[in-house]
């Protein structure tokens, strides 16, 4: 069995959770306010003295608006980004699954919801993620594949390390960080380049980051093309990025 990838309108209250959500955020990976203000320019100037509640009663007029300004829009993307990524959904289900040396286990249907958002979430406990509209067909391509890649990746880190809390999963751990940085390695393998025309990226911070003089996302690109098991580069991978982090911090 692999999983389809169900496409559909957010709901206003989704939206408006979400938002509150990232308004409150810290996240030192990607700065999801800069996002949220260009999306939502009349969030910018909220006055700093108001109360949380008095915060989320704004936050929820102004999404309120724009949604309904794009309700049709939405809905309109919903058909689109359906007929674009049915086209991959199948082989690169199966394609990641091959990769990876894992089952989608229990895994049918990957929900979509499709608002107004300034970054994409996903949600490992129901495997839902979000979409905002205006995607182009290559990034939705990118955005699609990036994200239910999680879904698969952390079914294999279980099998591997059967010990590690799923808290583990999200920001700021190490776990959640490897996992962003994967994608680029991933993604760009032969084996996925072939039936996915587009090129893949990790979040801008990790290609940042620093091995002494190296690049740690070029060292981690090298440990991917090693011929070994998948699991094997797993490993290596992870210890890699643990041995990295602990020279950091000296």
């Amino acid at each position: 069995m692999i999983p389809k990838i169900k496409f559909r309108k957010m709901t206003i209250e989704e939206n408006i959770d979400i938002i509150k959500c990232f308004y409150f955020s810290n996240n030192d990976f990607l700065d999801i306010k800069c996002y949220m203000m260009i999306l939502f320019p009349e969030l910018k100037n909220i006055d700093k003295t108001l109360s949380k509640k008095e915060v989320y009663k704004k936050i929820e007029e102004v999404v309120i608006y724009n949604y309904k300004e794009n309700e049709k829009k939405i809905e309109q993307e919903v058909k689109r980004y359906d007929i674009i990524w049915s086209k991959y959904n199948d082989i690169y289900m199966n394609a990641i699954s091959d990769y990876l040396n894992i089952d989608w286990s229990n895994i049918d249907i990957i929900d979509a919801s499709i608002g107004l958002i300034p970054v994409f979430p996903r949600n490992l406990d129901n495997n839902s993620f979000s979409l905002s509209i205006g995607i182009s067909e290559d990034a939705l391509i990118e955005t699609c594949a990036h994200e239910t890649l999680h879904f698969i990746w952390f079914q294999k880190w279980k099998e591997l390390f059967p010990k590690c809390s799923k808290e583990k999963f999200n920001s700021p751990y190490l776990q959640w960080q490897y996992s962003e940085m994967v994608v680029d390695p991933i993604l760009n393998s032969d084996d996925i380049k072939r039936i996915l025309p587009i090129k893949a990226s990790a979040y801008d911070s990790f290609y940042e980051l620093k091995d002494g003089k190296d690049n740690v996302m070029d060292n981690l690109k090298i440990i991917y093309k090693e011929p070994t098991s998948i699991e094997n580069k797993i490993i290596n991978g992870y210890n890699y990025l643990c041995k990295v982090l602990k020279n950091n911090k000296r």
